[in-house]
């Protein structure tokens, strides 16, 4: 009988899954200027040189910085990636699988606002393409977008996500069966 994994090997797990989705999203989407990373300082510092447009949630402008501390901390089984084209950051993306694994939520999602960055408008696919990935290395049976941008959602449909309505247990959303 297999025992119990201590914390630490909890941890370890989902580190690792992170870090192989890392390593073969650029191959996925035949990208291979495209690198994956944790969004770490690193990318954190490149985030606050972004031109500011004046975006403002739920359209961007999201604070990083408190959003990964706080799903570091709260979430060990979260998703979190720092899109990167050669040196420059193009996009960050934040979410967790469910308690039980039954499906991956992408719940906050941002592209460059430098308007003329290399990966301008796959951003969303690059991202998507590496939670379906996580969600695939735990055996979820969908993956959702949490609360998508309006102006998203026909990009989102061709991904292959479905709108639904909001419920008591979930706001809208878009999903796709894994």
């Amino acid at each position: 009988m297999e025992s119990a994994k201590s914390y630490k090997e909890f941890l370890n797990k989902y580190e690792e899954i992170r870090s192989d989705i890392y390593k073969e999203v650029p191959l996925a989407v035949n990208m291979p200027g495209v690198r994956l990373t944790p969004i770490n300082g690193a990318a954190l510092l490149y985030y606050k040189k972004w031109p500011d447009i004046g975006r403002t949630p739920p359209n961007g402008g999201w604070d990083w910085e408190s959003w990964s501390i706080n799903y570091k901390e709260k979430y060990p089984k979260r998703f979190d990636v720092a899109i990167w084209f050669g040196t420059t950051l193009c996009g960050l993306a934040l979410g967790k699988m469910s308690e039980k694994n039954i499906h991956v939520r992408l719940e906050v999602l941002e592209g460059s606002t430098d308007g003329t960055h290399p990966l301008k408008g796959r951003v969303a696919y690059i991202a998507l393409t590496a939670l379906e990935m996580f969600g695939y290395a735990l055996n979820a049976e969908e993956a959702k977008i949490i609360d998508p941008v309006h102006g998203a959602i026909t990009s989102y449909r061709k991904l292959g996500y479905s709108l639904m309505s909001s419920t008591k247990k979930y706001p809208q959303h878009m999903r796709k069966i894994l």
